[in-house]
């Protein structure tokens, strides 16, 4: 899952949102430094993350697409998957993609001042290209691949994602509906045992 998913399962929590948005970036126990709430929105993404790693129909698409794409076939897939997300909106989402997005950036923005100078970067950029509104066609999603590649300090295959997306674009379309319908359910149980 890369930042659309993580933020529609962040169910409209400020917290929880911002929790994920800067996950990435908190290693071992440094979530405890952390706000209840916003402790929790960084598990949640640890969760998530993790979920959908071990997944048997995540496990069985990178299976599909790593001849194509190696190593990568999973760092791809998250990204992948957001566009199927914005494909596939109105089955997974009731509020409108358009104003989730606005949403998203409008609390980032709020926030500015309590992101690391990394995340403040991340945001800066992902406002300014509107990358989450790029995941909506395959063009804004091949261009995101493509910059994610150029970040890579060595050769990769991200750029050639996709192809393989095309390649494979009704087995990776029907799989995502099945699994995050899955994964919902899951981070929701997730998100209930912290309040215990």
């Amino acid at each position: 899952m890369n930042y659309l998913a993580h933020s529609v399962l962040s169910f409209n929590s400020e917290e929880l949102l911002l929790g994920q948005f800067i996950a990435d970036d908190v290693k071992g126990k440094q979530w405890q430094n952390y706000p209840k709430a916003i402790q929790h929105g960084i598990l949640l993404h640890r969760f998530i993350d993790d979920y959908t790693d071990n997944h048997e129909l995540v496990l069985a698409l990178k299976a599909l697409i790593r001849p194509q794409l190696g190593k990568y076939a999973g760092v791809a897939l998250d990204v992948l998957f957001d566009h199927a997300l914005s494909l596939r909106w109105e089955m997974h989402v009731v509020k409108n993609r358009s104003a989730a997005i606005q949403g998203f950036y409008d609390i980032l923005l709020v926030n500015e001042l309590h992101l690391s100078e990394k995340r403040r970067f991340i945001m800066r950029k992902m406002i300014e290209h509107d990358w989450m509104n790029m995941y909506h066609s395959k063009l804004g999603t091949q261009q995101i691949l493509q910059q994610m590649s150029m970040r890579v300090q060595h050769p990769n295959t991200l750029h050639l994602a996709m192809e393989s997306f095309i390649l494979y674009e009704n087995d990776i379309i029907s799989t995502f509906d099945v699994f995050f319908q899955q994964l919902h359910t899951a981070t929701r149980n997730k998100l209930d045992t912290f309040a215990t």
